[in-house]
């Protein structure tokens, strides 16, 4: 019978009104138990368990309003619903009744199509609750289980993250000690009279040794940006035009060898907190590949002014320009784009990594005309 499982206690001291309920619930499947007092009742539900209760009020010793009230205080009977029998139909009888915790009354006489339906409804429904609440239990382990699963992955993906970051160290290394050797040759053999042929080779491999040296230094600044964040900013008061005139000035053989006419334009002598090595070289990477892209005779314009609290600073170029969506704060470490010649974009990775650090963001896009467009945000309170 559908009703078998469901579990019924009867509590009423008028052993015919026990009778007949359980008779009636009986043929309709419910599993039926009594018990003729409070004690009784409260005796029961402590070693078995029920779906509901049906609970006379008017009962000697302890009354169905006390019942419901021990039963609702306790953690393993709580959530048992409990419908009163009663023969007290008055407002303030029925809402006591509620008060105490009951969940619906039926009066007496009862009616039995009324009775029936009432306990269909109750049982369902704390059917239905149980259901729900095992289904939360269940989300609640699961959602446990990924969150550990979760911080065991990032557990691993920090070591991973830091292994990679000391694998640069120690590739950064490990390359500068040989490449010294290497550099010291290559100027022997420069002092030497060469052949043409010979002296070609040689400038292949001071170029190649110098683009290794320079990989190695930058991979170094990443891991250490990698390792340890912002604290490896060391913030001075810093004057960014001294820093720009300084790359400037280390660039213009570069200048010359392409004929760039660069033009700067610098509002005022502005001072910041920014850490004078690292933002030198942020300013050198991007001043960088603007010569390495701009054509021959080409034109790079570098500006800085203030603008609502924030310092901009802009270098334009004629260049191909970005390829369309390459979004420069979303480079990874070894991402490529047209705009650094599909080489690993360490310079522009390290200038986002410098950038941020000092609090700003970089933007870049392309000019209207033609060229690429490379901005820094700084905000004027550090």
């Amino acid at each position: 019978m559908e009703n078998q499982q469901y579990r019924i206690l009867v509590v009423d001291d008028n052993t015919k009104n026990v009778q007949l309920i359980a008779s009636l619930l009986s043929e309709k499947g419910y599993d039926v138990d009594y018990a003729l007092n409070g004690s009784g009742a409260l005796e029961m539900v402590n070693s078995e368990h029920f779906d509901l209760i049906l609970l006379d009020i008017m009962m000697p010793e302890m009354d169905g309003f006390e019942v419901c009230e021990k039963l609702k205080q306790d953690e393993n009977n709580k959530e048992v619903p409990v419908i009163f029998l009663t023969a007290k139909t008055d407002i303030e009888s029925i809402k006591k009744a509620f008060k105490n915790g009951g969940q619906d009354y039926v009066s007496k006489p009862f009616n039995a199509e009324e009775l029936l339906s009432r306990v269909k409804t109750h049982v369902q429904l704390k059917v239905s609750q149980d259901k729900l609440r095992d289904v939360n239990e269940w989300l609640d382990k699961e959602v446990k289980k990924k969150t550990e699963e979760l911080n065991i992955a990032n557990r691993k993906l920090l070591e991973l993250d830091n292994a990679k970051s000391q694998f640069l160290k120690i590739i950064s290394h490990e390359i500068r000690t040989p490449l010294n050797g290497i550099m010291g040759g290559i100027s022997l053999l420069k002092s030497n009279e060469l052949s043409e042929k010979s002296m070609t080779f040689i400038k292949m491999l001071d170029i190649s040794t110098a683009r290794l040296l320079d990989f190695s230094y930058k991979a170094l600044d990443i891991s250490q940006f990698n390792m340890h964040g912002k604290k490896v900013i060391r913030p001075e008061k810093s004057s960014i035009t001294k820093i720009i005139t300084k790359v400037l000035k280390d660039k213009e053989v570069e200048f010359k060898t392409k004929e760039i006419n660069h033009i700067h334009s610098i509002s005022s002598d502005i001072i910041l907190n920014l850490d004078h090595k690292y933002f030198y070289k942020c300013i050198f990477n991007i001043l960088e590949n603007a010569i390495k892209f701009s054509p021959e005779k080409g034109e790079i314009s570098l500006s800085v002014e203030v603008q609502n609290n924030n310092v901009i600073i802009e270098i334009k170029d004629q260049g191909p320009g970005f390829e369309k969506g390459f979004i420069i704060d979303d480079i990874g470490i070894f991402e490529s784009g047209k705009h650094i010649d599909k080489n690993p974009g360490l310079g522009l990775y390290l200038s986002n990594q410098i950038v941020k650090a000092h609090g700003g963001v970089i933007e870049n896009g392309n000019n209207e005309d033609k060229g690429a467009l490379v901005k820094i945000v700084l905000p004027v309170n550090q």
